[in-house]
């Protein structure tokens, strides 16, 4: 899957990214993340969007450490999509 940071129509920053398949473990933690979210969305929030793309690629903290912010929230938004796009199929 392929992110891209835009500034107007130029590409800042262009990556390839894959997320993976979770277990019931990582998808506990993806679900309460999540939950946390939908409580209180503003407290931790690039602190749990980092622990969100941990959780959900194989990813180390040093390959992480080198996304600029932008590349995190749109990594943040592609997981958050493709989740939701696997239980509407699952529960079609």
């Amino acid at each position: 899957m392929l992110i891209e940071v835009k500034e107007g129509k130029k590409v800042i920053s262009s990556r390839e990214v894959e997320l993976k398949e979770l277990n019931l473990t990582d998808r506990g933690k993806f679900l309460d993340l999540m939950m946390d979210f939908q409580i209180n969305p503003a407290k931790d929030y690039f602190s749990r969007i980092i622990s969100v793309c941990r959780v959900c690629t194989d990813y180390t903290d040093e390959e992480l450490n080198k996304f600029e912010d932008a590349e995190f929230m749109q990594l943040f938004n592609i997981i958050v999509t493709e989740k939701n796009k696997k239980k509407l199929t699952k529960s079609s």
